[in-house]
């Protein structure tokens, strides 16, 4: 039976999830047209530039999950105190390295034409760029208060809080631009609200989880212990970042502004049902870590949140392939959608291959094998760009797009059969393909026009996701448990 805190869980993740990304893909048609094609591909140049900073996070969000899942299971509660204050103090150092790599952007960017900002933007520009900076480094602090309601396993209350802080900027955001104001408004506003909400959260932190809050400075020993415990963590986040938004490097230092901000549409869309599939992916998270803690299995939990995962990020692409024409062109406007609407369809499609690798992300972290994952994103996120770069030679940002595609594919069943072999404990090769054959039935069904080809191969994946997902996993996870019982009593 269901418990009533994990009702509260994913009630509360449900709204955080769906909210934000729903106000914010209804209010980019209203961003582009007050600010412009222009002046939107601008902004979201910036917000790539800035997001890349979180290659300084160091794992502090990841490994205060892990080690107050892991101390809260043995009931460790000193070292849960110690962690979380390591971790505040860690947090507050990187939001002062970020601010001084904003600021060393912003003359490096206009010294060596990094990207393809025109010389009258240029100045205010580089001037939003290091205020965007501030403000990513507040991030870095949220990401540990939230965790430790997470490691707690109390989603409700770091999806509250979540919800309020992305709600809050977003709307801020919003009523800027309506009453007339440009990017310089808008980051300022946003830096005042990234300060008001940590001291919700603080707030929250000391009245709810009763942590004390002791800064202190980071000595030796203590960065030694974080190089060790959060080392990997951080790692693998540095080559996901950057190989996640590569793609909007690439074309912002190739392209113009407007192609960039059209291309943000596809990539704004496909993150989000990435984003929120990757967050629903992290309640298995600290489970994970405590069952290995505990020295249990992990198969019955793969098997079932790998069903939920994929079926979920899967019906909503398939969706968005039959439907999304009309509803596209709608929402965006028919100029809009005209020059928009090729690069979402491939981009869902990329999207459709990396729900495959949100749960093994999930179930490498919380397990002793962190290093898998960075090797993991390494190779992934190498063959990428060489791919992306290869594509954009052959057809500009269509092939590039493609060359994502395509990478991706190659690399997952690899990956696949290394995760199975060394974290799950399955070996059998065809276990690492199978997987891919729904989402290769939605590839073709997103590329065409013709509504019966489109429900025939929606049919098809319906089909392959109903046998290998549900009905194999099943008799997967009764061959695993016979195979334990079996075990156990000998």
């Amino acid at each position: 039976m269901i418990s009533i805190s994990t009702v509260k869980n994913i009630t509360w993740t449900a709204i955080d999830l769906i909210s934000y990304p729903l106000i914010m893909i209804l209010a980019t048609p209203f961003f582009i047209r007050e600010l412009g094609p222009e002046q939107y591909g601008l902004w979201m140049l910036i917000n790539v530039v800035v997001q890349l900073m979180n290659a300084l996070n160091f794992g502090v969000g990841d490994s205060t999950i892990k080690e107050v899942s892991k101390y809260n299971a043995i009931q460790f509660s000193n070292q849960i105190q110690v962690a979380f204050n390591r971790n505040i103090a860690l947090s507050i150092l990187l939001m002062f390295m970020c601010i001084l790599l904003g600021l060393v952007l912003s003359m490096a960017i206009p010294y060596w034409k990094l990207l393809k900002i025109p010389d009258y933007e240029m100045n205010n520009a580089m001037f939003v760029l290091v205020l965007f900076s501030a403000s990513a480094g507040l991030k870095f602090i949220e990401q540990v208060f939230v965790s430790v309601f997470k490691g707690f396993q109390r989603f409700d209350i770091s999806s509250r809080l979540t919800m309020v802080s992305r709600l809050s900027i977003l709307i801020a955001a919003i009523i800027v631009v309506y009453f007339g104001y440009g990017l310089l408004v808008i980051v300022k506003v946003t830096l005042v609200i990234n300060c008001l909400n940590l001291v919700l959260q603080a707030f929250t932190i000391y009245h709810v989880i009763k942590l004390r809050f002791a800064i202190r400075k980071l000595n030796h020993p203590d960065l030694s212990l974080i190089l060790k415990s959060n080392g990997w963590y951080w790692l693998q986040s540095v080559i996901a970042l950057i190989g996640f938004l590569s793609d909007r490097l690439i074309i912002g230092s190739l392209t113009d502004l407007k192609t960039v901000g059209y291309y943000s549409i596809a990539a704004l869309i496909g993150s989000q049902i990435h984003n929120v599939l990757l967050t629903f992916g992290s309640f298995v998270f600290p489970k994970v870590s405590a069952l290995t803690a505990l020295n249990k299995s992990l198969s019955n939990i793969y098997l079932n949140s790998r069903v939920f995962i994929a079926g979920l990020g899967w019906f909503i692409i398939s969706f968005l392939f039959i439907s999304g024409d009309l509803i596209f062109e709608k929402w965006l406007g028919p100029e809009t959608f005209k020059f928009s609407i090729e690069y979402m369809k491939i981009y869902l499609s990329f999207i459709a291959l990396m729900v495959l690798n949100i749960i093994p992300f999930h179930f490498i972290n919380g397990s002793e094998k962190l290093k898998l994952n960075s090797i993991f994103e390494l190779i992934l996120r190498s063959s990428l760009i060489i791919s992306m770069l290869i594509g954009f030679y052959l057809n500009g940002v269509i092939g590039l797009l493609w060359g994502l595609v395509l990478a991706t594919l190659i690399n997952t069943p690899i990956q696949y059969y290394l995760f199975h072999k060394l974290i799950i404990g399955i070996k059998q090769i065809q276990h690492a393909f199978l997987p891919l054959l729904p989402v290769i039935f939605i590839i073709i069904l997103g590329q065409l026009d013709n509504m019966i080809y489109k429900l025939l191969f929606f049919g098809l994946f319906v089909g392959s996701f109903w046998y290998i997902y549900i009905k194999m996993s099943n008799i997967q996870i009764s061959a695993l448990l016979k195979r334990r019982i079996e075990f156990e009593d000998k």
